[in-house]
């Protein structure tokens, strides 16, 4: 069996490719810009040019390349997009087009810079792979962070999401969806699902960045040791730090954050109020986060647990020094020795246990 496993971030697009008749330690690994950077640099490039741009294909993560967008607009050139495309900015085109992007189906009659918009490129993946005589598996997994179409608050509506998710047992299969099996919201998912079909890919898992990250934390023989004792595994990743407490391998309550709003006295501070039960939905909304929530039954159980063994703390994440002078003295886990492709060892574990 060989798995091509990506997770795709704000800054990075991490691969792993797995094959099970090679160990771990000699898998083809990459870690790369991500797409949403590589589209933000091809903008700005437009700008510095003076030229107009048209955006096509899918709807994809927005970040920096939103960011780039908005700031090509604000420099007083055209910007033209599909609605696919357009979606990237904001599930409202209404809104889209009040910033003065100019909806089309096609490329104007002007001369543009054309970008095509997608999360995953599998023709610059499978050309780089080339070039080392590695050919391209078709089955594969993907993880991406998706807020769910919302025309309110993304984050009330993206939390409410992983919430039910929660409630549905919390188990690593509750957060990953096989083969197109994807809800009608997670517009991102299914545009990943879209641009892997028509590269032929044979089947498909996808997973949430957070989720995927938190599962593979488990790979770490540490980690997996205390697997089924009282955990808190967080991911501090280059956009959002997203803590998950577990307890027998199922999670039983999640808070989400920006990292950037983040250092190592707040983040003790909120799993403090998080192992306590005491940190709820509004305080991490009001402060700028996306949310909290904790099964209450869940909690009961680990709390009892931990109150004989105490809660393990796990770390993973590229901006995880952060918690290198936490108080809470976490351990900091390396699943299949490299702790940039913790998100792509919860796609494979996730593979495995559904596929």
């Amino acid at each position: 069996m060989r798995i091509l496993a990506l997770d795709v971030g704000k800054g990075t697009q991490d691969l792993l490719l797995y094959d099970t008749n090679v160990v771990i330690e000699n898998s083809v690994k990459m870690v790369m810009p991500s797409q949403t950077a590589i589209v933000a640099k091809r903008v700005e490039a437009a700008t510095a040019h003076g030229r107009s741009l048209f955006l096509h294909g899918e709807t994809m993560g927005g970040g920096p390349s939103s960011a780039a967008i908005r700031a090509h607009l604000k420099g007083g050139y055209s910007v033209f997009a599909t609605p696919l495309a357009a979606k990237t900015l904001n599930d409202d085109l209404n809104k889209v087009s009040s910033w003065g992007v100019q909806i089309a189906d096609r490329s104007p009659r002007e001369d543009c810079v054309q970008i095509e918009m997608k999360d995953v490129d599998v023709h610059a993946l499978r050309s780089a792979l080339q070039q080392f005589d590695v050919n391209l598996p078709t089955v594969c997994a993907v993880a991406c962070q998706d807020h769910g179409e919302s025309y309110g608050s993304n984050r009330i509506f993206r939390f409410e999401h992983l919430k039910n998710l929660i409630e549905k047992g919390g188990k690593l299969t509750s957060f990953a969806y096989f083969d197109g099996k994807i809800p009608d919201y997670l517009t991102r998912l299914r545009a990943v699902y879209r641009t892997l079909k028509k590269e032929r890919m044979e089947r498909i898992l996808l997973m949430d960045t957070g989720p995927a990250a938190i599962f593979g934390a488990l790979y770490d023989d540490v980690v997996a040791k205390r697997a089924y004792e009282p955990h808190i595994i967080v991911n501090i990743g280059n956009g959002h730090t997203l803590a998950a407490m577990l307890y027998e391998k199922k999670v039983v309550g999640m808070f989400e954050h920006h990292t950037s709003m983040l250092n190592t006295h707040k983040l003790d501070y909120l799993l403090s109020l998080f192992m306590d039960g005491n940190l709820t939905q509004e305080w991490v909304f009001e402060d700028g986060g996306h949310g909290c929530y904790t099964n209450q039954d869940g909690f009961y159980e680990i709390n009892r647990a931990s109150r004989e063994r105490g809660f393990h703390i796990t770390v993973i994440g590229p901006l995880r020094e952060i918690m290198k002078s936490s108080r809470l003295s976490p351990y900091f886990a390396v699943p299949g020795g490299d702790m940039m492709l913790a998100g792509c060892f919860g796609l494979i574990t996730g593979f495995q246990a559904i596929g």
